[in-house]
């Protein structure tokens, strides 16, 4: 397989701000694998609170320029082999993982004429219902965002130290969408029991992320349930998970793509956590390939690509917070012109 590799600063909509980063750009990696006649795409959208980078997410792909070569693909159990082998090269890197992790599985279904949604679960795609996430906001921004929001099904909004409860109200009281509140691990200075009683009284439906990993076993039985995001990394945090969390969030760039996260899935299921596929800034190739595991969990937050304005990858069509699945075979993706020398 003959493998290209590409950096691309992409741009949010508006500033994107959570409890620890301001973010007005970020620079992404995408893979494109070719053999046969037929292209695979993959991407990384590297993350400093993970420590990677995309310099260092570069150099790990091509350093498995040698390995990929002559690599032949026939069936997911192929893909699973790659996937380990592959490890031993990029390591530490799970966003380096992802992206060829991505890009295999395109490869592969497109080569059978299938989508990655029945290539990985034996059924066709269907339209996901996805969060929308209002990052923290000024009073003018928020209004801004819920208007643009109305009629949404499901929305995030973040919090910070502050954990104010206005933003929540403010939301609440023009929308009926599903609620959910993100700390990204803020709230070590709140009283989470006392917080949780007045989010349940607003009709939130969980809290994700309320402190930081170190901090987990200090978490409360609360009034909502809590959703792990910084706590579960990869598959082999999901049996480890502390007791107050009733679920954990999926990132394909954090686990090292689509193949451990259909394990996470699967390992989630059967201790009976509620499982959610989410994602970062990212574009559609990445959305679509969280799509594809959001066929098989009970949340997804798949905004990254409708966040952006300027999404190098047409893919699944999203439409006031459902991602329509597209005809094409593979993640139905493809690169804008130029994207790839």
């Amino acid at each position: 397989m003959n493998v290209t590799c590409v950096s691309r600063e992409l741009h949010p909509r508006r500033a994107f701000r959570i409890s620890r980063a301001r973010r007005t750009e970020v620079r992404n990696v995408f893979l494109r694998l070719e053999s046969d006649g037929i292209a695979g795409y993959g991407e990384a959208s590297p993350n400093a609170f993970y420590g990677e980078t995309w310099e260092g997410v570069t150099a790990r792909l091509a350093s498995a320029r040698d390995l990929l070569r002559p690599l032949a693909l026939h069936s997911v159990a192929d893909i699973e082999r790659t996937w380990d082998e592959a490890w031993r090269v990029l390591a530490p890197s799970r966003a380096a993982q992802c992206a060829l992790d991505l890009a295999l599985w395109d490869w592969l279904a497109r080569r059978e004429g299938k989508s990655v949604s029945e290539l990985a679960w034996d059924q066709p795609a269907r339209p996901v219902t996805t969060f929308a996430t209002i990052g923290l906001s000024s009073a003018d921004e928020l209004a801004e965002k819920v208007e643009e929001l109305r009629g949404f099904p499901r929305i995030k909004i973040k919090s910070d130290q502050a954990a104010s409860l206005e933003p929540i109200r403010f939301v609440r009281e023009r929308t009926p969408a599903l609620l959910a509140v993100d700390a990204n691990c803020a709230w070590g200075a709140v009283d989470l029991r006392g917080l949780a009683v007045d989010l349940a009284r607003l009709d939130v439906a969980f809290i994700e992320q309320p402190l930081p990993p170190e901090q987990d076993a200090e978490i409360p039985s609360l009034a909502l349930p809590v959703i792990a995001d910084e706590s579960c990394v990869t598959e082999e945090h999901v049996p480890r998970l502390a007791e107050p969390f009733a679920g954990f969030n999926i990132k394909l760039v954090k686990c090292g793509g689509i193949t451990p996260a259909r394990r996470m899935v699967a390992r989630g299921q059967a201790l009976g956590k509620r499982v959610m596929v989410g994602c970062m800034l990212e574009s559609s190739a990445l959305i679509a390939a969280g799509a594809a595991i959001a066929q098989r969990t009970d949340d997804a937050d798949l905004d990254g690509a409708w966040l952006l304005r300027d999404d190098p990858f047409s893919g699944w069509r999203f439409d006031r917070g459902i991602l329509h699945p597209p005809s094409a075979p593979g993640l139905g993706i493809e690169p804008e012109t130029g994207l790839f020398p």
